[in-house]
């Protein structure tokens, strides 16, 4: 075991050594993308940005009861459409937030939506707690899909789309919401 462990080390340092290489040579630290090393190197391709739907997709799924909703029962009220999951942190922090927007603005035409992408005993049990007061949705690879069509390449929950009283996706904010900036998304919506 002692022989090992020097082994171990070596090959620990030898491939951080090779990591680190690599991005100076693609440029990956430096983030120029210049690529500084051999000849010839190309710089590496910046990743595509995630591309927000035009309009509030078509889609269903179904409620906490089971029951297929469909995104058109909505047409005509500002949406905030909330993706988020159970095992989520920063989901579960801001969905306070979202009910009590719901609450405040529900009369003037605003209407949450959350949209699990999740299991459905776990969501099922999560909204016992809580007490929603806006419809959720749930879904795994179908909301997965809705996801996409309001933020095609999506990587991480929680996102929310807003979309005017017309349907047309206004902002999308990725990353946990607090009042201050769901106030001022809906300053020029409501």
């Amino acid at each position: 075991m002692k022989k090992l462990l020097p082994l171990a080390l070596l090959a620990l340092i030898s491939g951080g050594v090779g990591f680190f290489a690599y991005l100076g040579l693609s440029g990956g630290l430096s983030g120029d993308g210049s690529g500084s090393g051999a000849p010839g190197d190309a710089p590496l391709p910046a990743p595509a940005a995630p591309q927000a739907a035009e309009f509030a997709p078509a889609f269903e799924l179904p409620d906490l009861d089971g029951q297929p909703r469909q995104g058109s029962e909505w047409d005509g009220t500002v949406r905030v459409v909330n993706f988020w999951a159970t095992w989520c942190p920063p989901c579960i922090r801001e969905i306070p937030v979202l009910m009590d927007i719901q609450q405040e603005y529900g009369e003037r035409g605003l209407q949450v939506i959350g949209i699990a992408i999740d299991e459905t005993d776990a969501v099922l049990e999560f909204a016992e707690e809580f007490g929603f007061n806006y419809p959720v949705l749930i879904g795994q690879e179908d909301a997965m899909a809705v996801g996409n069509a309001f933020l095609e390449g999506f990587i991480g929950l929680p996102f929310t789309a807003f979309t005017d009283r017309s349907g047309r996706v206004v902002k999308v904010h990725t990353g946990e919401l607090h009042r201050e900036q769901l106030e001022e998304i809906l300053a020029g919506l409501l």
